[in-house]
């Protein structure tokens, strides 16, 4: 059960630092593009490779924003509920949110399938390897709502 957090903690950094680097990668990317069109000719790849960066970057950083408990939620009603059905609608919740994210999964995988033989216009990358953030960011969530999961069974508060 301890094993659980320290693998959490870094997937945690790696998770911050990827989706760090391929938001400067965007930055990077878009400003080239301002630069070209105003300065020279506009660059074929950047407004591809800037959408794509943005993909990646929103599937991981929502994987993060999970892991954190970051993400919006409404909670005027469980605020006022005892601890015991706090605990209970905490389980429910993260039940759903795991049946969701291997949904994801599941049809993540099944979309790569799809797109195989597909390769983007200007990069000509394998569609295949844009896909691959869909399961990839939902294997992510799974794993840190299995660890949500066993905190609201032992009845850890760190439940997110």
């Amino acid at each position: 059960m301890k094993i659980f957090p320290k693998i959490s903690n870094i997937l945690d950094k790696i998770l911050q630092v990827t989706v760090f680097t391929l938001i400067t990668g965007m930055i990077i990317t878009v400003t080239l593009q301002i630069v070209a069109r105003v300065f020279f000719t506009a660059l074929s790849w950047t407004e591809e490779m800037s959408r794509y960066l943005l993909v990646w970057s929103s599937f991981l950083g929502a994987s993060l924003a999970y892991h954190r408990g970051s993400h919006i939620a409404v909670t005027f009603l469980t605020e006022r509920l005892s601890p015991a059905t706090k605990k209970k609608v905490s389980l429910v919740a993260v039940l759903f949110s795991l049946f969701f994210f291997i949904l994801g999964f599941w049809y993540g995988i099944e979309m790569i399938k799809m797109q195989v033989f597909q390769v983007s216009p200007s990069l000509n990358l394998p569609m295949k390897d844009v896909y691959l953030v869909i399961p990839i960011s939902f294997g992510f969530m799974v794993f840190f709502a299995i660890e949500n999961l066993l905190n609201a069974i032992v009845g850890e508060d760190n439940v997110r």
